[in-house]
């Protein structure tokens, strides 16, 4: 049976019935598939009119009124990814291919309904916990696995083994309101090759701190003498009893203090804070490229549980020149 479904035009900002339409839509999905279908920064443009992000709903237009909710498609156009999902219910319908072109329009000012207008090769379409259905879309569209973001959990060890202390000169401390222009600095440096939290702006931390599981308590910083901030690791729990779960939101160190033992350093303490708040097990993503990091996680007790894998065109000249 054909589903008959709308897709409504690119939106800067959902209405907030719309707003949590998508929440319930994502909590169904990853209650289907094990994993969340969109990121934070995703869920967070939700809130508001947030620049260069726009939005896409795949409507059932049986009813008339085009209110039931299939699908859903996010494009980050500072970022160049997307993120799409569609309800359990309504696959193998066609929508994600239909999504996937309305998001090709919007980004190359071609027609949504020409399937021969190529997917920029700057575009990242990301599929978390790399299954199956999202590697066939990818592999119908062409496209291929550019980048590998590795989950890891551990359970809180209730243990000493986590005492790592920062180099001579540096002391740990909590991070200050005066902190926050150092902070975002800091954060350039230390991730000027990732494209998403490298891009971070002071903007962009002030709405993160504005959710509701923020505890600047969480946010550790490390500090030179003079009280300037040279490292953090910024800490994430949330849940109860149970489920109560921390997160290595993000450790970063200046360039010029890498490799001194200060990411590990604050790495130790903030297992520590989350285990101290109730923590049962602690998640954190990163780059499969990083092997040090990675390492660094492993030592301390971390293991892989999951991949997420972001596709894209590959050019076939570049195609060609990694198969030489």
């Amino acid at each position: 049976m054909t589903m008959s479904t709308v897709i409504t035009p690119p939106a800067i900002r959902l209405s907030e019935p719309d707003a949590e339409l998508v929440r319930v839509l994502a909590d169904d999905v990853a209650a289907a598939d094990g994993v969340m279908p969109l990121n934070e920064s995703a869920r967070l443009s939700l809130g508001g009119a947030v620049p260069l992000h726009s939005h896409w709903l795949a409507r059932e237009s049986d009813d008339g009124a085009g209110r039931g909710l299939l699908g859903y498609a996010h494009w980050d156009g500072r970022e160049q990814t997307v993120q799409l999902m569609v309800a359990p219910g309504a696959r193998r319908h066609g929508i994600a291919t239909r999504l996937v072109r309305a998001v090709v329009g919007h980004t190359t000012l071609s027609c949504a309904r020409d399937e021969k207008a190529p997917i920029p090769a700057a575009l990242n379409w990301w599929a978390f916990g790399d299954l199956p259905a999202a590697r066939g879309l990818a592999a119908g569209l062409g496209l291929s696995p550019v980048r590998s973001l590795l989950v890891m959990s551990m359970a809180t060890p209730g243990d000493d083994e986590h005492g790592a202390r920062p180099p001579e000169g540096l002391t740990l401390d909590s991070y200050r309101d005066d902190d926050l222009e150092r902070l975002v600095e800091v954060n350039r440096a230390a991730f000027a090759h990732h494209p998403e939290q490298g891009a971070m702006t002071a903007e962009d931390a002030r709405r993160r701190m504005g959710q509701d599981w923020f505890d600047p308590a969480g946010l550790i910083v490390a500090r030179e003498a003079s009280g300037r901030l040279v490292g953090f690791h910024w800490t994430k729990v949330e849940g109860a009893g149970e489920d109560r779960r921390g997160e290595v939101y993000v450790i970063g160190v200046h360039p010029d203090w890498a490799r001194m033992g200060i990411g590990r350093a604050l790495l130790d303490a903030g297992i520590l804070r989350m285990e101290n708040q109730g923590a049962r097990a602690i998640d954190l993503y990163v780059e499969a490229s990083n092997p040090p990091v990675v390492r660094m996680y492993r030592s301390a007790g971390f293991r892989v549980v999951s991949t997420d894998i972001a596709y894209a065109r590959v050019p076939a000249e570049a195609d060609q020149e990694q198969n030489r």
